[in-house]
């Protein structure tokens, strides 16, 4: 059988022989009978614990919008194209929520970010800096977070918050008051914050029980006792649709696309592979420090034994240079482990992407199909390799022709979730 899996902008023809058993599981496609701008319409004018979009804009002179960055498939345009009509006569800044993300570019702003809005926008259009901006404390949370927020908000009577609700590895899920944190937040309150990560609980499509889900609902309600907040949050199906769109408080939103968003993304799975291959599909396929995430959705669902292929370009490199750093740190498996041990009582912000990687080795190999070097691969102790044809075909070599494989896309937002019989 032949698949097309996507690589590097596009899709890449894959073959695999008819001895394998072939699982492939996606986010669904959801087939919704009103158009993406009646969603977000529909859902602004009745929202969640909020009078409507309209009534809220009414009653402030100035409004500070808020949205993701290019690290996001959130669809910025297709919402800011409804809210720009009801702004008219309204002082209006649009601030790039990036948290501690490399700043977006030009060509990101115009084509991920403000889209056909960009010669109209761009020049109220502000970037955060998590590293060297200028911060207003907003108060700490009863787990010790010192929340530093972007003080541009201080300069607006009320914000509105544009955001998508996707499964994210340790925060349960993406969108809401991640707007705020990490989006607007300073480098230390987002170290405090994410040091939460390393908490078993802090884990996918987990709400209910998350402390690092809760710090960071306990920030946001710090934020809109003083500043006002709309939020804006769609959800997308398989096909890059908005199939659901929740409006208003920007906590209690989140739960309502939170279910929708755990129907499209967590699918059910028959049997733990012998091999799986994690396709990350843009923009989180720009570096490792992205793209990891597709590691983390699937990792759990690998045969003892098994073999993980990460396929994603990484055009942008690793990431981050103590990222890159911190990956590389361990001359051996073990060391690596060690040090993560180690840095669990001075936690650095980063490490919680390391410490699941040594116990993923400990009974199964990490691949990756990348632009990243071998050699520089090699030192992650990760294998790589230049397509994923000869990925598999490596892969096949080793655990076999009747070797079970599991095709995993858009993995860093979709969660297999194993069968129970």
């Amino acid at each position: 059988m032949e698949v097309e899996l996507f690589y590097k902008g596009r899709q890449e023809l894959v073959e695999i022989r008819a001895s394998h058993r072939v699982e492939s599981v996606r986010p669904k496609t959801v087939d919704v009978h009103v158009t993406e701008e009646k969603l977000i319409q529909n859902a602004i004018g009745a929202p969640i614990d909020s009078g409507s979009l309209q009534d809220f804009i009414d009653s402030y002179k100035s409004l500070l919008i808020v949205v993701n960055d290019h690290a996001r498939a959130t669809p910025t345009p297709k919402i800011i194209k409804v809210l720009l009509p009801l702004l008219e006569n309204k002082k209006f800044k649009m601030l790039v929520a990036s948290g501690t993300h490399t700043s977006p570019s030009e060509d990101d702003l115009r084509t991920l970010i403000l889209g056909n809005f960009y010669d109209r926008l761009r020049k109220v259009t502000v970037l955060h800096d998590s590293r060297s901006g200028d911060f207003t404390a907003v108060g700490t949370t009863s787990r010790g977070t010192v929340v530093m927020l972007n003080r541009i908000i201080n300069d607006f009577e009320a914000i509105i918050a544009i955001n998508s609700i996707e499964p994210h590895y340790f925060a349960g899920f993406t969108g809401g008051r991640k707007s705020f944190l990490p989006g607007l937040a300073a480098y230390d309150t987002i170290e405090a914050n994410h040091s939460m990560a390393l908490l078993e609980e802090s884990c996918i499509m987990n709400l209910k029980s998350n402390p690092l889900h809760q710090d960071l609902e306990e920030a946001a309600q710090m934020v809109v006792e003083n500043h006002p907040t709309f939020a804006i949050n769609v959800v997308l199906d398989g096909a890059g649709k908005i199939v659901g769109a929740f409006a208003g408080d920007v906590v209690k939103q989140l739960y309502e696309g939170a279910r929708l968003a755990t129907e499209i993304y967590s699918p059910v799975i028959e049997n733990e592979p012998d091999i799986l291959i994690a396709v990350v599909n843009a923009p989180l396929d720009q570096n490792l420090y992205q793209a990891q995430k597709g590691f983390e959705n699937c990792r759990m669902t690998v045969k003892s034994g098994g073999i993980m292929i990460l396929v994603a370009s990484c055009y942008g490199g690793i990431g981050p240079q103590d990222y890159a750093e911190m990956l590389q740190s361990g001359r051996t498996v073990e060391e690596l482990a060690t040090k993560f041990e180690q840095i669990k009582m001075n936690y650095q912000l980063g490490w919680h992407k390391v410490g699941s990687i040594p116990p993923f080795l400990a009974d199964k190999q990490l691949w990756m199909v990348s632009d990243i070097p071998k050699a520089v691969l090699s030192r992650m102790f990760i294998r790589g390799f230049s397509s994923i044809q000869d990925a598999l075909d490596a892969a096949v070599k080793e655990k076999g022709e009747n070797a079970s494989i599991l095709i995993v896309e858009d993995s860093a937002s979709v969660c297999p979730t194993l069968s129970v019989r």
